[in-house]
């Protein structure tokens, strides 16, 4: 019982350094967004900023080891892919297009 609460108190925390991560990502596009006036989709950044968080507890309330609910495994591999392309997009609109 004790491994447990010990388990989903590391993820907890875990997760919301990750949440952070992302808020920071989403205030640094606002920021080059405002400062450059080139349009850098910071609204991204605040999709997986949800669904990430929501299927993160979804496990942290059902199951704690992070395998085996297709729905919650669904709602991460989808924040991660929305970061994903956030992240491109961010990039290439700070650093230019790549040849």
């Amino acid at each position: 019982m004790a491994v447990i609460i010990l388990v989903r108190v590391v993820a907890t925390l875990a997760w919301i350094g990750v949440a952070f991560l992302i808020f920071l990502l989403w205030r640094i596009a606002r920021f080059y967004e405002r400062s450059s006036g080139q349009r850098a989709y910071a609204w991204i950044f605040l999709v997986p900023l949800v669904i990430l968080p929501a299927g993160a507890v979804w496990y942290l309330v059902v199951d704690p080891a992070f395998v085996g609910i297709p729905a919650a495994d669904a709602l991460l591999f989808t924040g991660g892919a929305v970061l994903l392309v956030g992240t491109f997009i961010l990039k290439r609109t700070m650093m230019g297009r790549s040849r």
